[in-house]
């Protein structure tokens, strides 16, 4: 998955590797900090903060060019904001394994 977001970051923003690097690292580190916000969240059954870290997640996700991934964010942001945790939990559970390991 890395090379795949450094190719994206490289051809579609024309970025060098150094920048490329730089933002990389940026991403994975907005990922990492937007999981930690889920876990929170979903621990307080807070569903605005579960929309709001879902929507962060997406852009990061979207950004970086791993649109499949930014779909289901989009889909864990939909049902944070329709109060459907149960459902949000369910998209969170399936994308949490490959994130975490970002």
């Amino acid at each position: 998955m890395e090379q795949r977001v450094k190719e994206h970051l490289c051809h579609v923003y024309g970025l060098g590797i150094d920048d490329v690097e730089e933002l990389y690292g940026l991403g994975r580190q907005t990922i990492r900090e937007t999981l930690c916000r889920l876990n929170d969240a979903f621990a307080r059954s807070d569903a605005q903060e579960v929309t709001d870290a879902g929507h962060m997640l997406k852009g990061a996700l979207f950004n970086m060019g791993l649109a499949e991934l930014a779909e289901q964010a989009k889909a864990l942001e939909l049902a944070g904001k329709s109060g459907r945790l149960q459902e949000a939990r369910t998209v969170y559970a399936a994308l949490f394994p490959v994130l975490s390991s970002f």
